[in-house]
């Protein structure tokens, strides 16, 4: 044993002590190593699988919010519509009280009294004034003869067809009866009728009616201003709407009712195309509690032969809610009704006390938040899939090299042990340290070979491990969460521009694109009816893109829309502007601002009012000259600039098959690789080289052929948004 000893030399004991000390370095790294990556690797996954459940809820919590918010702003908008027609119905009713009032208490104005067909003994002609006697007070005349009195009262009263004739051309598309219905036994009346017939009693009838046990008559002997009675069944069994109100004698005095009454189809439409998604549905409800339209045939949610007052229901959410409505308030709420939990959202209507509502399922409502929430889910999955791959691939790696330098330390340790001593016990110790986990530490080797290279790989792999353990699950995060808000925020922008280009309506045909430079855009367009002979649009461009653009607009958006439904007069135009810049003014420290064109077109006249604030000049096909050509501009602010500032606006006339073209300058201003602008004067050629009887759709696309032919390859700089209405 003792000669086997001296047989092995320095260098041999030093080969070996350098190859069991490499080994076990090695493998001690290695183990080290494994440890640290799987550690990494578990805490990544763990990272992830949290991101993933946060993300989750906060994208469901987000849309769904959206959705509710899309619902309330449907119920508003249909109360909106439905009470201006109301409102309408109430002016004509007050008008005809006091033109009635001022008939009966000046005995001049019945000398041209009209020549009144008689209801009980003939056929009428619509549009046509007739009499019509209660059965007392035909036999009344038929024994005695008229009284003068009432034969100079009913002179006088029939001039109140005059009064009808024109209102008559307002409701002539609906069966409609203006009647002045008189406490002695006899009303004046006029009906519309949309079909041409005409109006006619069979013999029961004239035996039996007497409009004063009606309901219509009796509201209105105790309302002193226009008020509405709740549906009910006329003489025809349709269910119908009248508006009443008395009016008053010479001695001021009741005297009778005004009344203006025709059928709930119009209403009954809008309830019954207003449902929010599947399942969804509206209804309306009165001032006791009480559904007298609904698009549910059956539960208490329809429009029931026995009145239920839904403020009295066993259920608490849908009892409070009704209670909310009865008492003319707003909101969303969220309600159980036959085993199925929906959205109820509802808006009042003052003029007539009643509320609008309608319900989306929470299916509907949930439906876009789940597929963006699995969107989210699978991509986390990718992710999670990827790291462990990735670390696998580590792995091997890691082994295959381990094999390499083991075989290179047992080759090379015999020709250098000696060189390699003091380097490989430095090594030893600076790995050990490390291994302890003092990622800190720096192992210096000066030897000029690859000991000192492998010293510095460990160093820089220490810091790489270091920096990628601290960054990794940071800008993994952050990548993800931008990723995501970005494309929810592309959504949300191109949900919130109308895509409904009413192509049921045949007053005019309109359509609109907008092609973001970013994920994210500033133009915008809008268009709606304010009622059903006006035509709101509206294009604008808001300064800066990306995120601060997008944001700014929809506030914009918002803030004209909403003054733009409450104008009370055409001439408020320049008012709405007027009032949206100063709102905009508020708060926008960052100075941003928006050009815009605004305009209301008459869909029963063709007038177009518009105002310009800095915005591009639109142009207008005449169909007379049959060409486009630039619409005159007066030189107005942008808005969201400076406040108190003032708006003027003009008007003009368009014809039939006339074409309004409205753009931002993202068409004007797209350039070329050679920095060349579109310019006004292609786009001028552009438009008047197209057939101009093609549809709406096919217009733009070949403004946008011949913008993408100058364009070619170069990079989209702005937003480019195009709008154009034919007026029929």
């Amino acid at each position: 044993m003792d000669r086997e000893k001296k047989k092995l030399n320095i260098r041999q004991r030093v080969f070996r002590l350098v190859l069991s000390a490499g080994v076990l370095t090695f493998l001690a790294l290695g183990i080290i190593s494994i440890i640290g990556i799987v550690s990494v690797r578990y805490d990544l996954y763990k990272k992830s699988g949290m991101l993933k459940e946060y993300s989750s809820e906060y994208i469901q919590e987000v849309i769904v919010d959206r959705q509710k918010s899309a619902l309330a702003a449907v119920a508003h908008s249909m109360s909106q519509n439905i009470e201006q027609a109301l409102r309408e119905q109430m002016q004509d009713v007050q008008y005809l009280s006091d033109a009635m009032t001022v008939k009966l208490q000046k005995p001049t104005l019945g000398i041209d009294a009209q020549n009144l067909v008689n209801g009980n003994e003939q056929r009428i002609p619509r549009n046509t004034g007739y009499i019509f006697y209660v059965p007392e007070l035909r036999e009344e005349i038929s024994r005695n003869g008229m009284s003068p009195t009432l034969a100079e009262e009913i002179r006088r009263a029939g001039n109140i067809v005059d009064f009808f004739i024109p209102f008559g051309h307002r409701y002539e598309e609906y069966y409609t009866s203006f009647q002045a219905a008189s406490k002695n036994g006899y009303f004046i009346c006029m009906e519309t009728r949309y079909d041409g017939s005409d109006v006619s009693f069979d013999d029961d009838f004239l035996e039996n009616y007497d409009f004063r046990v009606r309901p219509w008559y009796l509201k209105g002997m105790t309302a002193d201003k226009p008020v509405f009675t709740d549906v009910y069944i006329d003489t025809d069994e349709n269910p119908s709407l009248a508006c009443v109100m008395s009016y008053y004698d010479a001695q001021g005095d009741f005297a009778g009712v005004i009344s203006i009454a025709y059928g709930i189809e119009e209403i009954y439409k809008i309830v019954l195309e207003t449902a929010v998604g599947e399942g969804g549905f509206s209804f309306i409800l009165n001032s006791s509690g009480n559904v007298i339209l609904s698009a549910k045939k059956d539960g208490i949610f329809s429009a029931q032969a026995v009145d239920v007052d839904l403020r009295n229901t066993e259920d608490p959410a849908i009892a409070d809610a009704a209670k909310k409505m009865v008492a003319g308030e707003e909101g969303v709420t969220k309600i159980t009704y036959e085993n199925e939990e929906y959205y109820l959202a509802y808006a009042p209507m003052p003029a007539s006390g009643w509320s609008f509502a309608t319900l989306m399922s929470n299916k509907t409502v949930l439906g876009p938040a789940l597929a963006a929430r699995d969107e989210v889910v699978e991509t986390l999955e990718d992710y999670r899939a990827g790291i462990s791959k990735l670390f696998l691939h580590l792995f091997i790696i890691a082994v295959v090299l381990f094999a390499l330098l083991l075989a290179w330390l047992f080759v090379g340790s015999s020709r250098v042990s000696k060189r390699f001593v003091e380097p490989i016990q430095k090594l030893s110790e600076g790995v050990k340290e490390i291994s302890a986990g003092n990622l800190e530490k720096k192992i210096n080797v000066d030897t000029g070979d690859e000991l000192e290279d492998l010293a510095r790989n460990i160093n820089i792999m220490t810091d790489e491990i270091k920096n990628y353990m601290a960054n990794l699950e940071k800008v993994t995060a952050a990548e993800e969460r931008i990723a995501t808000e970005l494309k929810v925020a592309t959504n949300i922008q191109l949900n919130a521009l109308p895509h409904d280009f009413l192509e049921g309506n045949d007053k005019f045909e309109i359509f609109a694109t907008m092609k973001p430079a970013k994920e994210v855009g500033g133009d915008f367009y809008d268009f709606y009816l304010l009622d059903e002979n006006h035509l709101m649009l509206t294009i604008a461009d808001v300064s800066g893109k990306g995120v601060p653009a997008a944001l700014f607009m929809m506030r914009g958006k918002t803030i004209l829309k909403n003054l733009a439904m409450t104008m009370q007069s055409p001439d408020d135009l320049a008012a709405v502007m007027t009032l949206a810049n100063n709102q905009l003014c508020q708060g926008n420290d960052e100075m941003m601002f928006i050009t815009v064109f605004l305009a209301m077109l008459d869909l029963k006249t063709g007038k177009l009012i518009y105002v310009n604030g800095g915005h591009n000049p639109p142009m207008v096909y005449h169909e007379n000259e049959k060409k486009f050509s630039w619409l005159k501009m007066e030189e107005n602010c942008v808005i969201g600039l400076m406040d108190e500032m003032f708006f003027e606006q003009q008007e003009i006339y368009i014809n039939p098959k006339d074409i309004l073209y409205l753009y931002t300058d993202g068409v004007t201003e797209a350039m070329n690789k050679n920095r060349e602008q579109y310019g006004e004067n292609r786009l001028e050629n552009c438009l008047n080289n197209l057939d101009h009887n093609c549809k709406l759709p096919t217009l733009l696309e070949g403004v946008s052929k011949s913008l993408a032919e100058h364009v070619q390859d170069a990079e989209q700089s702005d937003d480019i948004t195009m709008l154009a209405v034919r007026f029929n």
